[in-house]
């Protein structure tokens, strides 16, 4: 039985009984569940403590059903629940469900149902109290915005005196599996589980297992290994199918059932091996569907993964936060591998270690039969950070020195990643787990071209220093939304506030500015910031690829969507409507890329270029013989071409000549790329200008200013 009808107050402080609401006067106000109070209009701003309350009708158990719980599916953040005056227990954690046993509360006909619920206003960014991810003060979403409530269904559940709480399995691609079963018994009891797996639309063999095992009263956890036969193993999309399994659970004639897949993910040297193959990461960071996860329907869900498969890309990494169940089946089904960030970002209080240990081990509980989930990360950039709008040349330095600092002279490092990476393969022993992410010589987040230096020289630094480039986790930078969407934050014909798009749309003006000045004109704005971040984009992703496995496993752009009104590093904004750098990605992720070294703005007139052309391709077969061709056009004109044949091998980057020619005058030149033969088609392009000496040297140190 669900539960709907719903009511709530806000408390000044939380309350010590179930007697206290009694005595408060005020007058309840009907909301929605699932839901945030922030949706309400009783609740609009309000951030802090909310009492919820539901009367209900039900019976008392029967013989058939003696056992009653009340199951939450989602509170955030954390809740304290009481039924009938009765104090049931507390949770703390939005992205996991939790239940209570009320069998001996729950009276026949009417019952109340208590819950405070707890989402607090962060003090800031650097000294968190909960570990909310990109709900917890993230400087790409505005501060106001607070998802409080119980977003998911609160559920009655009648049950025979025994349970499951939790049933997930999973398998290698040798078909080695393993079944992990969670139950509640009223009282000590023999059990028979009768384990039968299935291939869900496809012809294979099929896998079975009986074990007899003793239930002791409350929460009993069991494993059980079983094997897969001759197993159909799953691949991300452009290596493969997406087999699943179902694996149906029978107990006392009751079921239960979980899909999962068999596949391994290992990571070797900071590259992904799947089922025993190199597989070079080309990815995204996505970011919630929504600010308010009630309001993320499984439609929309859907519809993100599909952006991300439909531009090319073969992973992504949800950052900062735990997605809703409906993204990681589109993942499973699309054939998306998830580098998984737990919710920790930037510094926290160390009153979080516990819940944190626990919130992590709930996490790889929830999503381990998930074959999309690949890779767990732990923290995401465990040190000082401020926004641009709160930088100081002492805040700077904090943040170089912890960047750079030895693990064991920060608490986040030395204590609380550990912590959690043990928590995550505690529950989880299959897949790895990464401590962070923004270490400079592992899993870097290189924003050059935005908050530092020009894009170029991101090249310039990684010859120097190659350890740079191993696992990319982010780059990019802001552009605003096409003007339709930025229509509904600023209107046409209005001249900019700068602070408003600041404050509540997150707007870092100031490195705006420095590579794409305001000019007076909105129209050129939105085109030349959604230019230029399509420029650092393509620069850094063809890069990254040109050097796969030299030393780099993969890259991920930052990133795929906006969950709320905002301008930011999105590449399709909150309408979903994509920016120039959505379609700028897709060609640079495609499997099989020509490219060149990334040319110049500008080049005098009388200049020589000569760019190294490359092929990179992902897939995992030999593309034979090909034609690399280029032309060089200036103007209307055709200037210069050449081709050459190369042997392209199976997942290598192959350099296939030059593209050489002299630059005979001034204008707008495009350097065109194609690749073909053996069924393979694929183009590039790159514009730069020609200029008199005098303007290109100008129009150089305007770029280095």
């Amino acid at each position: 039985m669900i539960l709907t009808d719903w009511e709530a107050l806000p408390l000044v402080e939380p309350i010590v009984e179930a007697a206290g609401a009694q005595a408060i006067s005020r007058s309840w106000s009907r909301v929605q569940v699932p839901g945030h109070w922030q949706l309400e209009s009783a609740f609009a701003a309000y951030e802090s403590l909310v009492l919820y309350r539901c009367r209900f009708a039900a019976q008392r158990s029967t013989p058939e059903l003696p056992a009653s719980f009340l199951r939450f599916g989602g509170v955030y953040y954390s809740a304290r629940v009481w039924l009938n005056g009765i104090y049931l227990g507390a949770h703390e954690g939005y992205f996991s469900a939790f239940e209570f046993d009320v069998t001996d509360v729950l009276a026949d006909g009417d019952n109340e149902l208590l819950v405070e619920v707890l989402s607090p206003e962060e003090p800031e960014e650097n000294d968190r109290t909960t570990i909310g991810g990109v709900w917890a003060m993230w400087d790409g979403m505005a501060a106001h915005f607070n998802p409080g409530g119980i977003f998911r269904a609160v559920s009655l559940v009648r049950s025979g005196e025994l349970c499951v709480r939790q049933l997930e399995a999973t398998s290698d691609h040798r078909g080695n599996g393993r079944a992990l079963v969670e139950v509640y018994a009223h009282r000590g009891l023999p059990l028979v589980l009768e384990g039968q797996i299935l291939p869900v639309g496809f012809d294979a063999p099929s896998a079975e297992f009986q074990e007899e095992v003793w239930a002791e009263p409350g929460v009993n956890r069991f494993e059980f290994e079983f094997h897969l036969p001759a197993p159909r193993i799953w691949w991300t999309w452009d290596r493969g199918e997406q087999p699943l399994y179902e694996l149906t659970l029978n107990y006392s004639g009751v079921e239960e059932n979980v899909r999962f897949g068999a596949c391994t993910v290992e990571l070797r040297n900071w590259t992904v091996y799947l089922n025993g193959e190199r597989l070079f990461l080309r990815g995204i960071n996505y970011l919630p569907t929504d600010v308010y996860p009630a309001r993320a329907s499984e439609e929309r869900l859907r519809a993100d993964a599909s952006l991300v498969r439909e531009g090319g890309m073969n992973a992504l990494r949800v950052h900062a936060h735990v997605a809703e169940l409906a993204f990681y089946e589109a993942c499973d089904e699309m054939g998306l591998l998830i580098l998984q960030d737990f919710p920790l970002q930037w510094t926290h209080r160390r009153s979080i270690l516990q819940s944190a240990v626990t919130q992590a081990g709930e996490m790889a509980r929830d999503l381990q039969s998930h074959p999309s989930v690949g890779i767990y990360l732990a923290h995401d950039e465990p040190f000082y950070v401020a926004p641009p709008e709160k930088w100081s040349v002492l805040g700077l330095l904090r943040t170089a020195a912890e960047v750079l600092s030895p693990r064991w002279l920060l608490w986040q490092r030395r204590v609380l990643g550990p912590a959690v990476m043990r928590a995550i393969s505690a529950e989880d022993g299959s897949r790895p787990v990464i401590d962070a992410a923004g270490h400079p010589l592992t899993t870097n987040h290189l924003y050059f071209g935005w908050y530092y230096g020009n894009f170029r020289d991101l090249e310039r630094l990684v010859k120097v220093l190659p350890g740079f480039s191993r696992l990319p986790t982010e780059y990019g930078a802001q552009a605003l939304p096409d003007a339709e969407t930025l229509e509904e934050i600023w209107p046409s014909g209005r001249r900019p506030d700068w602070e408003n798009l600041s404050v509540n749309y997150r707007l870092q003006a100031g490195r705006m500015m420095r590579y794409v000045p305001w000019k007076g004109n909105r129209e050129a704005f939105v085109r030349e910031s959604q230019e230029y971040q399509a420029k650092v984009l393509k620069h850094a992703t063809e890069f990254f690829r040109r050097r796969k496995y030299q030393p780099t496993g993969g890259t991920f752009a930052f990133m795929l969507n906006d969950p709320v009104q905002a301008i930011s590093w999105s590449v399709v904004d909150w309408r979903r409507r994509p920016k120039a750098a959505y379609k700028t990605l897709k060609l640079a992720m495609q499997q099989v890329l020509v490219c060149v070294e990334y040319p110049e703005d500008s080049y005098e007139v009388g200049a020589r270029i000569s760019l190294p052309l490359y092929a990179v391709n992902d897939l995992p077969r030999a593309l034979g013989e090909v034609t690399v061709s280029w032309d060089l056009c200036l103007g209307d004109t055709d200037v210069a071409s050449g081709h050459v044949e190369v042997e392209i091998p199976a997942d290598s980057v192959v350099e296939a000549g030059r593209a050489t020619a002299i630059l005979p005058r001034p204008g707008r030149a495009k350097l065109r790329l194609r690749l073909y033969g053996q069924g393979m088609d694929v183009g590039n392009a790159y514009d730069f200008l020609v200029m008199d000496a005098a303007r290109v040297h100008k129009t150089t140190a305007d770029t280095r200013t």
